[in-house]
């Protein structure tokens, strides 16, 4: 059998998640897994309907940001900038001192992105 046209599917426990925080956004690890270990992506905002996209991008893209660093051992990225929780939680009406949201993405095989959104978020840790 050719396997020129297949390509390896990193089996993860869990699904694709997005978790916001006072202290940060974290992915999880299937997070990781599905955008492939991407050293840098794009974050793209819909304010309108409450959509995260998370694209991969190469480093010399004019919006990349850092995600997954090779050679961690643990595979999950988390994002410390204040000013993105920030806004989220603006955007969202949370309150992320007292309240941490966690939610589902869907990720898109054709584009290789994942879609979060925001409206779909629970709470799942409350002060």
């Amino acid at each position: 059998m050719d396997f020129s046209k297949f390509k390896p599917y990193v089996v993860s426990a869990g699904v694709s998640t997005l978790t916001i925080g006072k202290g940060g956004i974290s992915f999880s690890k299937t997070a990781v897994l599905r955008l492939e270990k991407a050293a840098y992506v794009e974050l793209l905002i819909n304010d309108e309907d409450h959509i995260l996209v998370i694209k991969p991008v190469t480093v010399d893209s004019e919006n990349a940001t850092v995600f997954f660093r090779a050679g961690k051992k643990n595979i999950m990225v988390r994002w410390n900038y204040q000013d993105l929780t920030d806004r989220l939680a603006e955007m969202m009406g949370w309150k992320i001192q007292e309240t941490t949201y966690k939610v589902k993405g869907e990720y898109n095989l054709q584009e290789g992105i994942l879609i979060f959104d925001l409206n779909k978020a629970r709470p799942i840790h409350q002060k």
